[in-house]
């Protein structure tokens, strides 16, 4: 069982670096101005689209896989929201140009090819359109053995430095790039869902019962705890 299939399989709404709290917070600070289009890509489970949702914006939600979308779309109606739910891969949205004033990511945008899904963030943003991308990032430090121990795991299609963010956010045509919030890979997972517990959490049958979701979350541990010298979180604000 790989990474995704476990957080698929648990009905995991949070599963970016600092969890839900660190989507609050993050809102708190930087607020999405009113009234925006919101294309929330990666959604997963629609955690954040339905809290998006539920403030009043106009909120789609992308995913890859229809799995996680079904739980999405339950979850908007167990919370009588209406959200539309598309599947898609991030380096083809089907969306026309200049569709959405924000587009939204947690730690979604490392799964792909991340030039290509940068660039179609920048073409479905209208002109002054904001980018919002909470991403692992690697420490200049990083070891090859570290690298290749990361990228397999997570099967991430590149891990890079904050450095290289910045330039393929340049080269696809943001004007503007600040970077915030950058910290030590540290979960607190506990914590956040004592905090903030997910109350519309959807696990398929027998899940809390599969030995297999288990041990990859072990072994999920493991890495972090190995590798935490070599990975870091940050925020990417990047304005069209």
């Amino acid at each position: 069982m790989n990474y995704l299939d476990m957080l698929s399989r648990l009905g995991v709404g949070s599963a970016h670096p600092g969890g839900f709290s660190a989507t609050l917070s993050q809102l708190s600070r930087f607020p999405l101005p009113a009234g925006s289009r919101v294309l929330e890509v990666g959604c997963g489970t629609g955690r954040t689209s339905c809290y998006l949702a539920k403030q009043g914006f106009d909120i789609t939600g992308l995913d890859l896989r229809p799995d996680m979308l079904a739980k999405a779309k339950l979850r908007a109606e167990t919370e009588q929201l209406d959200v539309r739910f598309v599947e898609g891969d991030i380096t083809a949205l089907p969306f026309e140009a200049a569709t959405f004033d924000v587009v939204f990511a947690e730690s979604v945008t490392n799964f792909a090819d991340i030039g290509r899904a940068l660039a179609e963030y920048g073409r479905v943003l209208r002109p002054g359109g904001i980018l919002y991308d909470r991403e692992v990032i690697a420490t200049p430090s990083i070891t090859e053995e570290a690298y290749r121990e990361v990228t397999g795991f997570f099967q991430l299609n590149a891990l890079l430095t904050e450095q290289k963010w910045i330039e393929l956010l340049q080269a696809s045509g943001f004007a503007e790039t600040t970077v915030c919030d950058r910290s030590a890979f540290i979960e607190h997972v506990t914590d956040d869902q004592i905090a903030y517990p997910d109350m519309n959490q959807l696990m398929d049958p027998g899940a809390l019962l599969d030995a297999s979701v288990w041990q990859t979350s072990l072994a999920h541990d493991d890495l972090i705890a190995a590798n935490r010298n070599y990975l870091e979180h940050a925020l990417f604000i990047a304005r069209k």
